[in-house]
């Protein structure tokens, strides 16, 4: 079993350490993970960080060099070249606050053997609870599923529009679910399409 993970990047050197490091530490075959990050018209020193934070920890690692100012399309890249079973599609600004998060998944996919979904525990700096959001990052899913989901190239809430294509076009009526938290979502960084988009509206 392998897991790919697909994240796209842009500009985030200021940021990006404590994903970078919470993925060094994951205590599971490394061999197993293969992480895809898809630096998008990225002039600073993020695909050098990736490169010293990972190399020597995941041979698997695929940095891709984009120009395409979209999330979405950098994900459609990242997942057309991934080759796990599974796919989880990552921000580089957020990061993993256990370092079983790996071995979590595996465990449950090797309990649950036809599951193609799951939905993964998280905490955040703003949301009160860590119940469901249609965002990517709550969701591992088949390799099959990912591949025939396609990202558009949308400026706001691509990822909430690819959950949504996925649940519709596979049937998926109810998911089952990782409770132990492993993932942090950091609301509201500095710059980032949320932030903008909330400034844009006052």
């Amino acid at each position: 079993m392998k897991i790919s993970l697909v994240i796209p990047v842009h500009n985030l050197e200021k940021y990006i350490e404590p994903l970078l490091v919470s993925l060094k530490y994951q205590v599971c075959d490394h061999d197993e993970i293969e992480p895809i990050f898809i630096c998008d018209t990225c002039v600073d020193r993020t695909h050098d960080l990736i490169e010293e934070g990972l190399r020597d920890s995941y041979k698997n690692l695929v940095i891709l060099d984009r120009e395409y100012r979209s999330s979405g399309l950098g994900r459609n890249d990242g997942i057309a070249v991934a080759t796990g079973e599974y796919i989880w599609l990552l921000d580089g600004d957020d990061w993993l606050i256990d370092n079983y998060a790996f071995a979590k998944i595996f465990s449950f996919f090797e309990t649950y053997k036809t599951e193609k979904v799951v939905h993964v525990g998280w905490l955040s700096n703003s949301y009160r609870n860590s119940g469901y959001l249609f965002t990517v990052w709550q969701w591992v899913v088949c390799s099959e599923y990912a591949k025939h989901t396609k990202f558009t190239c949308r400026p706001y809430d691509d990822d909430v529009e690819w959950v949504q294509k996925l649940f519709q076009n596979y049937h998926i009526e109810a998911a089952r679910r990782i409770a132990d938290p492993f993932y942090f979502y950091n609301f509201m960084r500095p710059g980032s399409v949320m932030t903008e988009r909330i400034k844009n509206k006052m």
